[in-house]
């Protein structure tokens, strides 16, 4: 009972982050977010679908919902961050660069949500026990119909 308040803690901590990175380049103007990018060398229209899957899978993650897809995209976010503009200033950054210990971090984060069968409370644990209880109440119908079955020969 334990791991599945501190499983869902962990998401919807995991889910604010992001999301409030998301609003964040809205806030900020994506615009000026694109513009930056591009001074990166990258395409700019990458800001929009990264601030994008922020906003969405941040909420979903929140929700508790496709938590596992979510994770993945969160990985690659952070995967892209590192390799693009982190890494050179090393794990915990030098000349005021911030490093990349947090982006490691949020990628362990996410990985537990995708390794994990413990993801907390949330839509996606409703849906696999609304499964789990359909799937129990046909084998107890089974169970039924076979001791019937058998009663009756």
């Amino acid at each position: 009972m334990a791991m599945k308040w501190t499983a869902t803690g962990m998401r919807l901590v995991l889910g604010i982050i992001f999301l409030g990175h998301g609003i964040s380049k809205l806030i900020g103007g994506i615009g000026n977010t694109a513009d930056w990018f591009v001074a990166l060398g990258l395409p700019g229209f990458l800001a929009y679908m990264i601030a994008m899957l922020e906003l969405v899978c941040g909420t979903m993650m929140i929700l508790g919902l496709l938590t596992r897809l979510s994770a993945v995209g969160f990985i690659a976010v952070m995967i892209g961050a590192i390799v693009t503009v982190k890494l050179p200033a090393g794990l915990l950054g030098n000349n005021g660069s911030p490093g990349y210990e947090l982006d490691l971090a949020l990628m362990a984060l996410a990985a537990y949500f995708i390794a994990s069968k413990e993801i907390g409370v949330g839509v996606d644990s409703l849906l696999a026990a609304r499964d789990g209880d359909a799937e129990l109440a046909a084998a107890a119908s089974e169970r039924s119909v076979s001791s019937q079955t058998s009663s009756a020969a």
